[in-house]
C-alpha cells in the first residue's frame, strides 16, 4: 500500500473510531476530536490528488504546499480547496469549546460527505464508513420539521399544473439538511 493511502486511511480510522465510541450526549467532545483530525485528512487527500497515482511522503511540507496550490487549479475539486480554507481559519491552531465544535461539524458535514463520495468514485478508497452515525439531529422537533419539508418537496401538490408565469426568483440562502 502506498504511504499516502496509509496516511489517509489512518486518519480515517481515527475519525471513524471516534464516531463509533460516542453517542448523542457527547456530540461536543466527538466534534472536538474529529475537528482535530480534519486538516491532516484534507491535506493528505490533496497530496493524493497531486501525486496522480504515484506515491509520496504525506508529511513532506513542500509537497503539501504544492498539492494545495494544485487544488486551486482544479475546478472539479473546488470543494476540497474551500474546505481546507475553512479548516485553516477555524481549527488550525485553536481548540474550540464543545459548543463551537458542534456547530462547525454540522457545517462541515456536507464537505465530509463529498469527500467520501469523491475518494470512493475516483480512487476506490472507502473512507468515513460510519459518517451517517454522526449525531446530526439531536432536536426531535427540528427533525420533524425537516421531514415535513422533504415530504412537500418530493410529493407534488394536488391539481398541479404548469404556469406561464415568467418572473424570476432568486435563492437568498440555502440551508441543507440530511
Amino acid at each position: 500500500m502506498m504511504q499516502i493511502d496509509s496516511a489517509i486511511l489512518a486518519t480515517d480510522k481515527v475519525i471513524c473510531k471516534n464516531i463509533s465510541r460516542f453517542d448523542d450526549s457527547e456530540r461536543g467532545l466527538l466534534s472536538q476530536n474529529i475537528l482535530s483530525q480534519l486538516r491532516n485528512f484534507v491535506e493528505y487527500i490533496a497530496d493524493k490528488v497531486y501525486a496522480n497515482g504515484s506515491d509520496l511522503d504525506p508529511n513532506n511540507y513542500a509537497l503539501n504546499v504544492e498539492a494545495l496550490k494544485y487544488l486551486q487549479t482544479r475546478g472539479d475539486l473546488r470543494f476540497l480547496h474551500q474546505f481546507h480554507e475553512l479548516l485553516q481559519k477555524s481549527v488550525s491552531h485553536y481548540t474550540l469549546d464543545e459548543n463551537g465544535s458542534e456547530r462547525l461539524m454540522l457545517k462541515y458535514y456536507e464537505y465530509l460527505l463529498k469527500i467520501k463520495i469523491f475518494l470512493n468514485d475516483t480512487y476506490g478508497l472507502h473512507v468515513l464508513d460510519n459518517i451517517e452515525d454522526f449525531p446530526l439531529d439531536t432536536d426531535t422537533e427540528l427533525s420533524e420539521y425537516h421531514e415535513k419539508i422533504a415530504e412537500k418537496i418530493y410529493s407534488p401538490s394536488p391539481g398541479f399544473s404548469t404556469s406561464t408565469y415568467s418572473d424570476r426568483y432568486y435563492i437568498q440562502k440555502i440551508k441543507p439538511f440530511f
